[in-house]
């Protein structure tokens, strides 16, 4: 759930008939870019030896996001 523009909660994943129930196009949209902000953000406080591992965990969360927006309806 999002309170817009910015407030959101975590994950929450519901399935019906055993299939995810995906958001819409847009709001798949603005998690993905989310990512990227959240990476430009806070990568250069992050310590180098921390930082590979770092960034595999938003290569992920970016796949992820761009799963949901290609399995997402479009708005």
């Amino acid at each position: 759930m999002r309170i817009f523009p910015s407030v959101h909660t975590n994950p929450v994943f519901v399935e019906v008939a055993g299939k995810l129930i995906r958001a819409s196009h847009k709001s798949a949209d603005w998690c993905r870019r989310a990512v990227d902000v959240c990476w430009r953000a806070k990568s250069p406080q992050i310590r180098k030896s921390e930082r590979e591992a770092a960034r595999a965990a938003y290569d992920s969360a970016r796949k992820y996001y761009d799963q949901v927006e290609a399995e997402s309806p479009k708005d």
